[in-house]
């Protein structure tokens, strides 16, 4: 539609106008208001952005909440209190000969052109800083705040890429974040230097993800994740069962996945396991008994996980296999139930960020091509009255009741990974709703049996970070709710109302009261400044307390 056809300002104006008169307005109500203002009229009803504009310019600082959450388009994006910002390498060859990956010539391994974040890569010729601009400033026009940025980065194997590129590509992202919002661009810095930039800068990157394989995880490669300021680390792990990950051509063993994860909680990184039901060779029994191990089995127990149920695309080896008729894979109602049956296994400190690979329907020859399927299963469970207890579901963004002023202090206790985990919880009483929370990590001071290669590749890890020695970890703080700015305050809002500080005082008096001297946080890059204001000090690429100067 052209912009002569674009209802004039004045227009988009009185909608918002109108609407700021009520108490609440939700989406019924604004279609109301819409149509009175805009009948007769001739024009088009105002597109997301336009409201968005007009809702910036006439509400300035009285907040209207509920007129926010109703013009935003597609709040859950910044629902978890962060804007995730998903970016792209280019195309690069794949270590990994898996027969279920998709191969495009145009795209890294395992992605399709049509996929939406592949597709705005693709348009942009996957350059990192122009990726980042363009999805701030998309979400901006939608109605979110972006200035907290959790950078997510896929494409292929990570750790497989050349190092230059990669150092060059996470600089980029950088730069980008430390232009935002400024009528210049960057002047010429090293990685170090647009790191200490974006500490203060308007638009801060505050975690790091990206994904690898298990058998790319070394001490090298740990420690040039983290000059990286790579926060979270998703892990391949697909299958817990050796027989499936060689039919499969996954190249790696499930020793691999042990070793990776001991190695990476070592220093504290998060970690979310991709897991594939319904590939070759497994069954719908099978799946189910190596979810529950996931959690179960204290060498894996990650912190979130993503559920990909094995699909058949064109450009797959897997493709010969289904249209031959040796693969059959899990779908309908089999792989709905099996998906029930597995949520029932996960523990309060798991968030499942994923349910399916964001592949369009018409990419998919055999499989799963329900595009709701989370909310389907979600559905199911609540009509037979089976909760899921995962943080996605908990968190206080997704709920409709109201917030409890006085939330509880809980504390749940694992042993994983040659350590002890401590996931510090603020929720209501019946520990169905989430406001904010910490994991926790106190590493095994005595000796920890791990098999020759592991034991080797730890005292490496030891050698490259002398800092870390005696030292006790905060691998994640969150606290959940709309996204905020760092220093915007709103009301109802569950973020900066102090849960974090309380939840850093719990974590210093359980590491200190276990002889722990030291407390490190593995924090981002744009968040160091909030550390630093309770008492943290830069050391590494860590910030890290004293404790016995807090007794």
């Amino acid at each position: 539609m052209s912009e002569a056809k674009r209802p004039p300002a004045e227009l988009v104006d009185r909608i918002i106008t109108e609407a700021l008169k009520f108490p609440e307005v939700d989406h019924k109500k604004l279609r109301e208001i819409t149509r009175d203002v805009m009948d007769h009229t001739g024009f088009p009803f105002p597109r997301r952005p336009e409201l968005v504009e007009a809702y910036r310019r006439l509400a300035k600082e009285n907040t209207h909440a509920s007129l926010e959450r109703t013009i935003r388009l597609k709040g859950v994006r910044t629902d978890s209190g962060v804007a995730p910002i998903t970016v792209l390498t280019k195309p690069y060859a794949c270590p990994g000969k898996c027969v279920y990956c998709p191969t495009e010539a145009r795209m890294p391994k395992s992605y399709v052109a049509s996929e939406p974040a592949a597709a705005r890569a693709l348009m942009l010729q996957f350059d990192p800083y122009n990726q980042v601009i363009q999805r701030v400033n998309a979400l901006e026009r939608n109605g979110h705040e972006a200035k907290k940025i959790e950078l997510i980065v896929k494409g292929g194997t990570w750790s497989a890429y050349p190092w230059d590129y990669r150092e060059w590509f996470i600089k980029r992202c950088f730069e980008a974040a430390n232009d935002l919002g400024t009528d210049t661009k960057s002047e010429e810095q090293d990685s170090k230097q647009v790191q200490e930039k974006n500490e203060k800068a308007t638009y801060r990157i505050i975690g790091i993800t990206i994904e690898t394989r298990p058998d790319w995880i070394n001490p090298r490669e740990v420690f040039r994740l983290r000059e990286l300021g790579v926060t979270r680390v998703e892990l391949g792990v697909q299958a817990l069962d050796d027989e499936i990950l060689h039919l499969t051509k996954r190249g790696h063993d499930v020793v691999a996945t042990v070793r990776a994860t001991y190695l990476l909680k070592q220093v504290g990184f998060k970690i979310d396991y991709h897991f594939l039901p319904g590939q070759p060779g497994s069954s719908v029994e099978k799946d189910i008994s190596m979810f529950r191990q996931l959690f179960e089995d204290q060498r894996f127990c990650p912190d979130m996980v993503k559920i990909y149920p094995c699909a058949v695309l064109p450009s797959a080896e897997l493709a010969e296999w289904f249209n031959n008729g040796s693969f059959k894979p899990l779908e309908g109602e089999e792989l709905i139930e099996a998906l029930i049956q597995m949520q029932t296994f996960l523990p309060r400190y798991c968030r499942v960020s994923r349910l399916i690979r964001d592949f369009p329907s018409t990419e998919i020859i055999g499989g799963n091509q329900i595009t709701n399927l989370r909310q389907t299963v979600e559905e199911r469970m609540r009509a037979r009255g089976i909760p899921c207890v995962c943080l996605r579901c908990r968190e206080i963004s997704h709920q409709t009741k109201p917030v409890d002023p006085t939330p509880t202090l809980f504390t749940d206790k694992y042993t994983n990974a040659g350590g002890t985990e401590y996931f510090l919880s603020y929720e209501d009483q019946a520990r169905t709703v989430v406001y904010s929370f910490l994991r926790l990590r106190l590493p095994k001071t005595e000796h920890v049996e791990l098999d020759p290669k592991t034991q080797n590749m730890s005292a490496e890890i030891a050698r490259l970070f002398p800092e870390l020695e005696q030292v006790a970890f905060v691998r994640e703080l969150h606290t959940y709710g709309q996204a905020l700015s760092l220093l915007q305050q709103r009301d109802g809002a569950s973020q900066h109302k102090g849960f974090g500080q309380r939840l850093m005082h719990e974590a210093e008096r359980i590491a200190r009261e276990a002889g722990f001297h030291r407390l490190a946080v593995i924090s981002g890059i744009g968040v160091r400044e909030y550390y630093q204001k309770i008492g943290y000090h830069h050391q590494g690429t860590y910030m890290m307390k004293n404790l016995d100067e807090t007794r």
